[in-house]
């Protein structure tokens, strides 16, 4: 059998080693039990071995074996009553020996002043300011760091950059409560609207129509729950993460409507069919005309599907869910939208699908929805592509 190439000895590899000199065994011999090279073992036993000495010791007087192989006097006969300097091989010191020298080695910086400062000049303004996340620096500007992204990390804790680890997106979070109005009884939809639209509906649709064009929707308010001001409509094609968000002056069912019709208008019947075949929300009361969603009202003809996710199961659109994230980097909650425009949220809009995403390869959402939506279409939603050293995920993209 072969030899392993360039694998580390493990604690059991160290272990047989012990044992096989003990009884006397040369290299090659414990080189083919561990499928290695004669030479690894011989170089383990001369790195790792250690003086074994007493009081009757002669130091002067130095055993033979501490120059020729086996360099140890592991398996000699005589090595409890002999009073010569004595090498000795143990797996226990070698392994703890060998992940001393393995974390001093990982820890040493390998990386020079003048990389550093390349590096901080360019990194350091994308995170801080603009809110880049790593994955995004990494695909953005390969040429210049030449380490992992787990060596990034490390890096940032040992605070080599500018950049800390208050400045990653994920890594550093701070709860903010909920607020609730408990002196507003909740508005409730009417439950026989979910007749045929339950998440198990759901379910049995994509059964029969694997390939269906899905969209996510949801809403994101700003202050006071979104009682009495403005909100986002969100609407995400969970294949691409590709979204959508649009301004509503008040978080009410007649208003999601109306989006709708915009849209059926703008892109036409044919295309809203293709586009909007399946849509998934929540439960939410601004949600509670589906039928005004999926007709087409100057025909009377069902031109999408709409369903309910099942109550307090979030994670059952957890793609939009995980989307809003990127909005909150720019409008952190408590964040009033009253001053915001439409042509804010496009702005918003096309910032966030030009982030590239490790779940689309490294594509952003807009190159990746971009064949299957449209040039024109995606045209028509007033999307555009932002390079990815200009995408801006703090609030300083709408101050501009």
């Amino acid at each position: 059998m072969n030899a392993k190439k360039y694998k580390h000895l493990s604690f059991e590899d160290r272990c047989v080693i012990e044992d096989f000199l003990n009884y006397n065994y040369n290299f090659t011999q414990i080189a083919n039990r561990l499928h290695k090279d004669r030479t690894t073992i011989s170089n383990e036993v001369r790195k790792h071995r250690f003086l074994r000495s007493n009081s009757h010791t002669n130091v002067n007087n130095i055993c033979c074996f501490e120059s020729k192989p086996p360099y140890v006097c592991n398996g000699c006969s005589k090595f409890n009553n002999c009073r010569k300097i004595r090498y000795s091989y143990s797996h226990a010191v070698a392994y703890n020996e060998y992940k001393k020298t393995l974390s001093k080695t990982r820890s040493h910086l390998k990386i020079t002043k003048e990389e550093i400062a390349s590096i901080n000049d360019i990194i350091s303004p994308l995170m801080i300011h603009k809110h880049h996340s790593v994955n995004q620096v990494y695909i953005s500007h390969p040429e210049l760091l030449p380490f992992s992204k787990s060596t990034f990390y490390k890096y940032i804790d040992f605070g080599i950059f500018n950049v800390g680890n208050i400045d990653l997106a994920r890594k550093v979070r701070f709860k903010i409560n909920k607020e609730y109005n408990f002196s507003e009884p909740r508005p409730k939809t009417n439950p026989k609207i979910k007749g045929g639209r339950f998440y198990s509906d759901f379910k049995d649709y994509l059964e029969l129509n694997p390939n269906a064009s899905i969209v996510e929707m949801d809403t994101v308010i700003g202050t006071k729950g979104g009682k009495g001001g403005k909100c986002f409509l969100t609407l995400l094609f969970r294949q691409f993460n590709f979204m959508l968000i649009y301004l509503l002056p008040y978080k009410q069912t007649k208003y999601v409507i109306k989006v709708f019709n915009d849209l059926k208008v703008l892109l036409g019947i044919d295309e809203f069919k293709r586009l909007f075949e399946v849509i998934l929300t929540d439960n939410g009361v601004e949600f509670s005309d589906p039928e005004s969603i999926e007709f087409d009202l100057n025909t009377g003809e069902k031109i999408c599907s709409l369903f309910y996710c099942d109550p307090s199961c979030s994670w059952q659109k957890g793609s939009i869910e995980k989307n809003h994230e990127y909005i909150r980097y720019i409008l952190p909650k408590g964040t009033s939208f009253a001053s915001l425009t439409q042509e804010d949220c496009y702005l918003i809009a096309s910032h966030i699908n030009s982030v590239p995403r490790l779940s689309l390869n490294n594509n952003s959402p807009y190159d990746s929805a971009l064949l299957f939506i449209g040039q024109n279409n995606i045209e028509k939603f007033k999307i555009k592509k932002i390079d990815y050293d200009d995408i801006d995920l703090s609030i300083r993209l709408l101050n501009k």
